[in-house]
């Protein structure tokens, strides 16, 4: 009974002068006690980091039968296109040519040929970009834009690439190899949307046939926090200096020097802008490398985060997280990230604080999206013009969860990029 009474007093001493060895620790050297942190934080973010063709894959597939009827290949239980991808990491001794150039009818032939399947990029990359996804096979290839991959399922030495932009044929031949892994993508088990591959606006586009009934989702949101960014992005040997600036709707962060990262609290939007002297790439490849790099550097997990848009005028780069193979569009249409290249002393980088991480079931019933046809003719009969739609997609539309921050509602619906932006079908018809 006499110790316990001086067990409380000791237990305090005790915890006071932990805590004052700590803070002198702290106060004497916290640029190591920052590195150290920012160390375990690396090694817990470095797993999630993937390599480049994770992220500039192709995102869809339309698969080409005997008699020449398409589908589009939706992913489901497994990724249909990290599986076909596998098929083509060793190929031997490739050589590749030129076929046709400006010719519709030669591209589409060779784009709609019987036994094949067609992958696509939202947009074209260049060839050293695409070489990512062949294991390097291609890298003595000249570096040509490409949209697409068609590969036959009954042709053991040939491929081909195309070019959306000229109407490009490029045929790959290599050394025979088996089609069997090939050809047992087809046989898994996968949802198909029937589809037509044909011009529009002058420009190749994937039709869906019919309607189509798409599945909502709810998910769970990975929400992090503004200082695990302004740790991963400004920690450097001047970190010490960093300041923060309130202001309406968040705070801006800066080094006082070269770097500055900007919060918005309303939108949950980050903006990273980099004063640092940069190469200032002025090539398509050269751009996606380095966007590839900054991208890298937020740490975000990368599963399900692909390329999706690649503007050449303002070189921005932008990437959208997939949900079975189809894009999540934000408010005023923003993706994932997006990296700009503005001139030799200035980079930029918008990103979300709030990203989609584990679904849950929903209680919602499918939803009905009308055929692209039938989209276009809704369109054009409330008022629109067919010249100004430049893009069609079947994507998801964020929306917060009234009853929680933690969830996000996926709401499937068309996406027309109209005019210099992305629009939901459903915002343009309602709009008139």
């Amino acid at each position: 009974m006499k110790f316990s009474k001086y067990l409380i007093p000791i237990a305090l001493t005790i915890a006071v002068i932990v805590s004052l060895t700590l803070s002198m620790v702290l106060w004497t050297n916290p640029a190591n006690y920052r590195s150290k942190q920012n160390t375990n934080q690396n090694s817990q973010t470095e797993s999630m980091i993937k390599p480049k063709h994770y992220v500039y894959t192709p995102t869809q597939a339309v698969y080409t039968n005997r008699e020449g009827s398409q589908k589009i290949m939706v992913n489901r239980l497994v990724n249909l296109i990290a599986e076909v991808k596998k098929t083509m990491r060793d190929y031997q001794d490739p050589s590749i040519k030129e076929t046709s150039s400006g010719s519709q009818t030669e591209y589409f032939k060779i784009a709609n040929q019987p036994n094949s399947i067609m992958l696509s990029y939202p947009t074209p990359v260049s060839m050293k970009i695409l070489n990512n996804n062949v294991n390097n096979r291609f890298k003595k290839f000249p570096n040509h834009t490409v949209t697409r991959i068609v590969l036959p399922t009954t042709d053991s030495t040939k491929i081909y690439l195309l070019n959306d932009q000229d109407f490009k044929v490029y045929q790959v031949k290599v050394k025979k190899h088996s089609l069997k892994s090939l050809n047992n993508v087809l046989k898994l088990s996968m949802r198909t949307i029937p589809a037509t591959f044909k011009l529009f606006n002058k420009k190749p586009l994937v039709y869906v046939n019919t309607s189509v009934q798409m599945e909502p989702y709810e998910y769970l949101v990975d929400r992090q926090s503004e200082d695990y960014y302004v740790s991963r992005l400004l920690s450097n040997d001047d970190s010490q200096n960093i300041n923060a600036k309130r202001h309406k709707n968040g705070v801006i962060y800066g080094d006082q020097n070269s770097m500055e990262l900007m919060f918005n609290s309303k939108t949950r939007m980050g903006r990273f802008s980099d004063y640092r002297p940069n190469k200032n790439r002025q090539n398509m490849t050269s751009v996606l490398n380095n966007s590839y790099n900054k991208l890298s550097d937020l740490g975000l997990p990368l599963d399900n985060v692909r390329f999706f848009d690649y503007d050449s005028g303002s070189r921005t780069v932008m990437y959208r997280t997939f949900v079975e193979g189809f894009p999540i569009f934000r408010a005023n249409g923003f993706g994932t990230i997006s990296t700009r290249t503005i001139n030799s002393s200035a980079q930029r980088m918008n990103f979300s604080l709030d990203n989609p991480e584990v679904p849950i079931p929903s209680k919602k019933g499918y939803s009905t999206l009308p055929a692209t046809a039938t989209l276009i003719k809704r369109l054009v009969n409330s008022g629109y013009k067919v010249k100004d739609i430049k893009k069609i997609q079947i994507g998801y539309g964020w929306q917060k969860d009234k009853n929680s921050p933690l969830l996000v509602n996926l709401t499937p619906d068309w996406y027309i990029f109209y005019n210099g932006k992305w629009q939901s079908y459903t915002s343009m018809i309602n709009h008139y």
